[in-house]
C-alpha cells in the first residue's frame, strides 16, 4: 500500500502514527512537489493523506484510513474489538478530534506565519477554539486520574488523536502544558512510544524552521 503525504500535514502524521503503531508497512510518497499536477489527477480534491490500495483503489480521510489499517493489521485493535470497546473508544476519539485535534490544526493554520501564504488567516477566530480545548483537557484530566488511558487500561485511537491535538495546541502556544500529574504521565508515555516518531520529527522541523518558511497545510 502507498500513502500520499505532505510535510507536517497533521492528518498525514495522524495516519503515519497509526500505521507505525500497528506495524503496517507503507510506501510513503511526498506529493508536495506534484500537488498541482500529477497528484491532483489521482486525487482531484488534493487533500492528504490518501491511501492507495494494492489494487489501485484510493481511500481518503485520515480516520477512515486509520480504521482500515487497524482492521487489516489484526489485534490488538486501536478502535476496539467488541461493540462496547468500539463505543467507548469512539466516544473519546470523537471528543478528542473535535475538541483537541481539529482546534490544534486550525489554531496553527490561522496564527503561525509559515501558513500565511497558503490560507487567509483569522487569528481572532482561532482564539475562539481555545476554550473548547481547555474544557476538553479538564475532562481528560479527570478521566486520567482514574484510568491509564482514555478508554481504559490499554492505549487506543482516542489517545493518539487526543495526544496529537494536545501537543499541537501546546506547540502553538494556544494552551499551557498541563500541571495535572495524570496528564503529564500520560503525555510523556504517549510521546515516548516508537510510533510517535513522526510527531517528534515534526516538532524538530517546527523548531528549526524560520517563521516565514512555507509549509504545505
Amino acid at each position: 500500500m502507498r500513502l500520499y503525504v505532505t510535510p507536517m500535514a497533521p492528518n498525514a502524521v495522524r495516519v503515519q502514527v497509526i500505521a507505525l503503531e500497528k506495524c503496517v508497512p507503507l510506501e510513503t510518497v511526498d506529493v508536495s512537489a506534484t500537488l498541482k499536477g500529477e497528484y491532483l489527477r489521482l486525487n482531484p480534491l488534493g487533500q492528504v493523506p490518501a491511501l492507495e490500495l494494492d489494487d489501485g483503489e484510493l481511500i481518503t480521510e485520515s480516520r477512515t484510513i486509520a480504521e482500515l489499517l487497524d482492521a487489516v493489521s489484526g489485534a490488538p485493535y486501536l478502535f476496539g474489538s467488541t461493540p462496547e470497546e468500539r463505543a467507548r473508544i469512539g466516544m473519546w476519539e470523537r471528543r478528542a478530534e473535535f475538541m483537541l485535534f481539529l482546534p490544534g490544526v486550525e489554531y496553527g493554520h490561522h496564527t503561525h506565519p509559515m501558513f500565511a501564504q497558503w490560507i487567509t488567516q483569522h487569528p481572532e477566530w482561532a482564539a475562539t477554539l481555545v476554550p473548547r480545548a481547555t474544557q476538553m483537557m479538564s475532562l481528560i484530566s479527570d478521566r486520567l486520574d482514574h484510568s491509564l488511558f482514555l478508554a481504559g487500561d490499554e492505549v487506543s485511537a482516542a489517545d493518539f488523536t487526543a495526544a496529537l491535538g494536545y501537543f499541537a495546541l501546546v506547540a502553538w502556544g494556544a494552551i499551557p502544558t498541563s500541571e495535572r500529574s495524570s496528564v503529564q504521565a500520560w503525555s510523556t508515555a504517549m510521546l515516548a512510544r516508537p510510533s510517535m516518531e513522526p510527531v517528534r520529527q515534526a516538532a524538530q522541523i517546527l523548531e528549526k524552521a524560520p517563521d516565514t518558511q512555507g509549509v504545505e497545510a
